[in-house]
C-alpha cells in the first residue's frame, strides 16, 4: 500500500477544513462529508473525508451541534480560514466608484460624515455598520462661536480642524452686544488647544482677560461643562440586517448585538485598542476578549486625518461571514474616509 507524505496529508486536511468553512459560510447548515464527496472534487472516499474531519475537530478546528452529524467552524477554524487568504479579493472598480459615489455631495460637517459611513457599510455589507468619531481629546479647537438666540438662551458652537462640529444651547442672560468680545476672547485664548486641554484650562484662561467680569465667568462654567465633553461618540447602522440570518434566531448571538446597540461604551472601550493598529483587524469571537462579541465577527480599520489615527470604522457581523469581501470592503471605506477627511483638514 503506497504511503501519503505528510506534506499530501496537511495539504488534503487545509483544503477540507477551508471547504467545510467555506459551504457553511454559504448555507449556515453543518457541513456533512457525504456534501464535501458531492459538492467537491478532493479525490477521496466519505471515509477518508470523515477521517480528516475528525482530525480536524481534535486539532480544535471544527466543533458539531448536538442535533447534527454535521461540523461547524470554531474560531479557531475561522482564523486559520482568514489567515490562509493569500490575498484579499480585490474589490472590482465599479465597488470602489460605487462607494465614492455614495459619498456625492459637498458634507460640510465631519458629524455628516461619519454617520453617512456607518449607512455605507451598512449597506454594502448587510450586516451592521459602525464608525467610532475621531477621539475628542485629540482634536484642536479650530473656532468658538456664541450666537445669540433669545434673552434666554445662546447657541455655543466648537468647531475641530478634523471638522468636528459641536453645538449646545446655554441659558444665559449675557446681552447681546457683549458676545462679539466675549467671542473673541475665546478664540483667542483657546485656538489650537486640544479639546482636554481646554477643558482643564477654560477657566483660568477667561480669568485671566476677564477678571473683573464674573457675569462672564460664571455663564463660562456652566459652558465649560457641556462644550468641551470628550465622550466618545459611535455612530452605527444596520443592527436589524443581521436579525434575518440563521444564526440569529438563537438568542444569545441577537442579545449580545442588542447589548452593544444599546450600550455603545462597550464598543467604544474595545476599539480604543485599535488606534495604532495599520491594516485591516479582524476579530473572531473568542478573540474581541469582550463578552458582548463572543458570537460576532468585527472587521474593522483606523482611519486617520494625515498620518494621525483619530477614530476606527468597521463591520460587526455573524462569524459567518465573507471575509476576503468584507476585508476588502472596510479597506476600500476607510481610503474614502481618509481623503474626505484630507480635504477637512485643507
Amino acid at each position: 500500500m503506497r504511503q501519503v507524505s505528510p506534506k499530501v496529508q496537511e495539504d488534503r486536511k487545509r483544503k477540507i477544513l477551508q471547504a467545510v468553512i467555506h459551504h457553511y459560510i454559504k448555507t449556515a447548515r453543518p457541513v456533512g462529508s457525504s456534501i464535501l464527496t458531492e459538492e467537491y472534487d478532493f479525490g477521496l472516499s466519505p471515509a477518508s473525508i470523515r477521517s480528516f474531519m475528525s482530525e480536524l475537530e481534535e486539532d480544535g478546528f471544527l466543533t458539531h451541534p448536538h442535533t447534527s452529524a454535521g461540523r461547524v467552524p470554531t474560531d479557531k477554524g475561522y482564523r486559520y480560514y482568514v489567515d490562509s487568504l493569500m490575498e484579499l479579493q480585490r474589490m472590482a472598480i465599479e465597488e470602489e466608484d460605487r462607494i465614492r459615489k455614495e459619498y456625492r455631495g459637498r458634507m460640510n460637517e465631519l458629524n455628516e460624515v461619519l454617520v453617512k459611513t456607518s449607512k455605507v457599510l451598512s449597506a454594502m455589507s448587510q450586516y451592521t455598520g459602525f464608525v467610532m468619531a475621531p477621539k475628542l481629546e485629540r482634536n484642536l479647537i479650530k473656532h468658538v462661536e456664541l450666537v445669540y438666540l433669545n434673552e434666554k438662551t445662546l447657541l455655543a458652537l466648537l468647531v475641530t480642524h478634523t471638522g468636528l462640529v459641536k453645538h449646545h444651547i446655554i441659558e444665559s442672560h449675557i446681552k447681546k452686544d457683549r458676545l462679539p468680545r466675549l467671542n473673541d476672547i475665546l478664540n483667542d485664548k483657546l485656538q489650537g488647544m486640544t479639546l482636554s486641554e481646554a477643558k482643564r484650562k477654560f477657566i483660568e484662561k477667561l480669568e485671566e482677560a476677564l477678571e473683573e467680569e464674573r457675569e462672564i465667568i460664571s455663564f463660562a462654567k456652566d459652558l465649560g461643562g457641556h462644550l468641551f465633553d470628550i465622550d466618545d461618540e459611535i455612530y452605527m447602522d444596520g443592527a436589524s440586517n443581521v436579525l434575518t440570518l440563521p444564526e440569529f434566531q438563537d438568542y444569545e448571538p441577537m442579545r449580545c448585538l442588542m447589548r452593544i446597540s444599546e450600550d455603545r461604551d462597550i464598543l467604544s472601550r474595545f476599539l480604543e485598542k485599535d488606534m495604532n493598529n495599520e491594516k485591516v483587524r479582524v476579530l473572531i469571537g473568542s478573540e474581541t476578549s469582550c463578552s458582548e462579541l463572543q458570537s460576532l465577527s468585527v472587521v474593522s480599520a483606523v482611519y486617520k486625518e494625515g498620518k494621525r489615527p483619530v477614530g476606527v470604522l468597521g463591520i460587526i457581523g455573524p462569524k459567518r461571514m465573507e471575509y476576503p469581501k468584507m476585508m476588502s470592503l472596510v479597506e476600500s471605506v476607510t481610503k474614502v474616509v481618509n481623503k474626505l477627511l484630507e480635504d477637512f483638514g485643507g
